[in-house]
């Protein structure tokens, strides 16, 4: 039998105190809307405007360092660009904050100017420093991706430019990008729309529904868009899971023939795995769609059985097709991101307290090892154990977006899902209409009504639609703050 002394007994006992009473403070932040927003608000856009805006050239810097120091290339992607533009967007949206707004406008403005094929429409590739084109093909990627910022610019600011070139981009990808014959978008194309690469990848697929369509969707109601994401959906239960092993896969030729893009055995992307799921998820919550559903919940048992999702929280990057239980040692960003929110639309779509349980694990995981507090913002990889590994800021692949997108959802979540309480966002209204509708969701459920909404500085309340539409009178450039609960 062991004896403890007295003292060694009092320490023991306050490690487990401070353990337990820490364990209890990270639960209740990471499950706090205020969390979401001060993260977004405070730990993140502000180091972006401080360091990443290029007041000289405009937009933003695409290769920032740990320290938000330049390095590498200084060529410029509009697919980058509007991502960040989503950001601003998106922070205005949960903080009424001016100065937002008018680095999303100028975001917007320089995006129409420079990256915009005025000949034959669509979004250049690349840019270099000062916003002339480098390259002029059009890689679906990048066409998705430009379209996504100006959609939640469009949904803050109800700009018709906005939705004019929202339009105009989705029109262009359905008229010269999908493929008639095999179904799915192509790769990459010429300047002038002709195909030169018809292969299918998961990068042009699945990016247009999470990228843009449900946030155009929620925007406008245009079923247009609701029957866009199941085409694209349907497509992708057909045509990219794997009937020998349950995963999405990556890349196909035109026909649907896969095409083996690793080296080694640890061939699944996790975080696409994710994001495909989340999607059909999504998707069921707007239409009810029970096949897609039941595609949801059968990807989402494979990614929880390959043991991706560690004890510690973290989310893995890959796994192997054939032996699930060869795992990679590290992930990134944006799918510990992913793996949070597809854990509030997994308890959303089931009830399961199970999944709030593994979004607490996997929020505490991004709190302790992704934020950077010293310098702002995230690390752009860590191991399995959440010890950094990449400690950059921004490339070609990262910049606000994902960390705000997170924020976002993060925060409309846990106020109106997980804690049933009323939630505040701002709306900068460019021009309406009378009685034009503005419908303030973003979450895809039925169940989150409007309980006030307001203009000239909360002065005036402003009439309803139901539960789920403002009635706008004619108004220019005027803030609606509007307040949302969820149904009980």
């Amino acid at each position: 039998m062991i004896h403890f002394k007295p003292g060694i007994i009092i320490l023991l006992f306050t490690i487990l105190l401070v353990s337990c009473k820490t364990d209890s403070r990270e639960t209740r932040e990471v499950l706090s809307a205020d969390y979401w927003k001060s993260q977004a608000l405070d730990h993140i856009m502000p180091y972006w405007t401080k360091n990443a805006v290029d007041n000289e050239y405009g937009a933003f810097y695409t290769n920032l360092d740990s320290v938000w120091d330049l390095y590498g290339s200084r060529n410029k992607f509009p697919s980058m660009i509007s991502r960040h533009l989503f950001s601003y967007s998106s922070a205005y949206l949960m903080s009424g904050n001016e100065e937002y707004i008018r680095i999303a406008d100028s975001t917007f403005n320089w995006l129409i100017e420079k990256a915009w094929d005025k000949e034959y429409g669509g979004w250049y590739d690349a840019l270099d420093e000062k916003g002339d084109p480098v390259q002029f093909s059009k890689t679906t990627f990048v066409q998705v991706y430009a379209i996504t910022g100006l959609t939640m610019y469009y949904f803050v600011t109800r700009d018709r430019k906005a939705l004019e070139y929202i339009e105009k981009s989705n029109n262009l990808l359905e008229d010269q990008v999908w493929d008639t014959v095999s179904k799915g978008y192509f790769n990459s194309m010429n300047r002038d729309w002709s195909i030169s690469d018809s292969n299918k990848s998961f990068s042009s697929m699945i990016t247009p529904v999470s990228g843009y369509l449900l946030y155009l969707y929620q925007a406008t109601k245009e079923q247009k868009y609701l029957d866009q994401i199941s085409r694209i959906l349907d497509v992708t239960a057909e045509h990219m899971i794997d009937p020998e092993s349950g995963w999405v896969l990556e890349d196909f030729d035109r026909n649907w023939n896969y095409i083996s893009g690793r080296s080694d055995a640890r061939e699944i992307n996790i975080g696409h795995n994710i994001e495909a799921s989340w999607m059909l998820l999504r998707n069921f919550l707007l239409t009810g769609n029970a096949g897609h559903r039941k595609s949801a919940m059968m990807l989402a048992e494979k990614i929880y059985s390959s043991g991706v999702f560690r004890n510690n929280g973290i989310w893995l990057t890959s796994a192997g097709r054939l032996d699930p239980s060869l795992h990679s040692a590290d992930t990134y960003w944006w799918i510990q991101a992913y793996g949070n929110m597809f854990s509030l639309y997994l308890y959303k779509t089931t009830g399961d307290d199970k999944y709030i349980d593994d979004f607490r694990k996997g929020a505490v995981l991004w709190e302790n090892s992704f934020m950077d507090y010293r310098n702002g913002d995230t690390f752009f990889s860590v191991d399995s154990t959440g010890k950094i590994t990449d400690a950059r800021k921004a490339n070609q692949f990262k910049a606000s977006y994902h960390n705000i997108e997170h924020c976002l959802i993060n925060y409309l979540a846990t106020s109106l899902w997980v804690n049933n309480d009323t939630v505040k966002i701002y709306f900068r209204i460019r021009s309406s209409v009378n009685g034009e509708h503005l419908y303030p969701q973003i979450l895809e459920n039925s169940d989150i009504k409007i309980i006030k909404a307001m203009t000239d500085e909360g002065k005036t309340n402003l009439p309803l639609k139901g539960e789920v539409a403002i009635v706008l009178p004619e108004i220019t450039d005027n803030k609606v703050t509007v307040v949302l609960h969820r149904n009980n």
